[in-house]
């Protein structure tokens, strides 16, 4: 009976994500109530409160649920077990913005990660979004330094650079998709542009730029 309860207090609190998504979305974090998502999610406003004291707690939840799975996946990529860092690190980026182009709720809370109002939640927001970019930028130079180790970078490249280049490459990818979609694709934009820097920087033969993702690294080789 306990594991059944806390199988349904679970299915609940994804239930209240789902629709505080949908709300952040389509009404802006600042328009949104913890009465709307509750509405929204088909529960009453006390269940809400029994899960998440604020929209700040949702906002922070909602946003956890899918990046903590992304940074997990980016982490792999600077293992010292492994010996393709930059293989590793171009798959784990391609295979997200594949995630992105397919998966409509995704693109949704990029969206909203996008946005800006001045919100007390937006301001929380931006402030986990610059935790999380500058944890973001130190796994990719880290990936980059294992493949400067390794001895796939170009002379004199400056993995803090790198990093720095790629982050603010993507998310530029990123924004142009979520403002133009008929003009930019996620896919086909991020890998180009990906492929463009790492060829200025990254030894010719150690990728082929174009080629699919290969295998992802796995939590045992970590």
């Amino acid at each position: 009976m306990a594991r059944k309860t806390k199988e349904e207090a679970m299915a609940t609190r994804e239930g209240i994500l789902d629709a505080a998504q949908a709300c952040f979305h389509e009404f802006g974090v600042a328009g949104t109530s913890l009465a709307m998502i509750g509405e929204r999610a088909g529960y009453t406003r006390g269940a809400v409160y029994w899960h998440f004291k604020n929209k700040t707690e949702v906002l922070t939840a909602m946003i956890d649920r899918e990046r903590i799975p992304f940074i997990e996946r980016l982490r792999r990529t600077a293992s010292s077990k492994r010996t393709t860092p930059v293989l590793d690190l171009r798959s784990a980026l391609l295979v997200s913005f594949q995630e992105l182009a397919e998966d409509e709720r995704l693109r949704n809370m990029m969206e909203i990660m996008l946005r800006n109002d001045l919100s007390v939640e937006s301001q929380a927001m931006q402030e986990l979004q610059r935790e999380a970019s500058r944890e973001e930028l130190g796994i990719i130079a880290a990936a980059m330094q294992r493949a400067r180790d390794l001895g796939q970078l170009r002379p004199n490249v400056d993995v803090d650079t790198v990093a720095r280049i790629i982050s603010t490459s993507l998310t530029g990818v990123l924004y142009s998709a979520m403002l133009e979609p008929e003009l930019f694709d996620l896919q086909r934009d991020g890998t180009e542009t990906l492929d463009a820097i790492f060829s200025a920087f990254v030894l010719p033969g150690v990728f082929v730029p174009g080629s699919p993702p290969e295998a992802l690294p796995t939590e045992d080789e970590a």
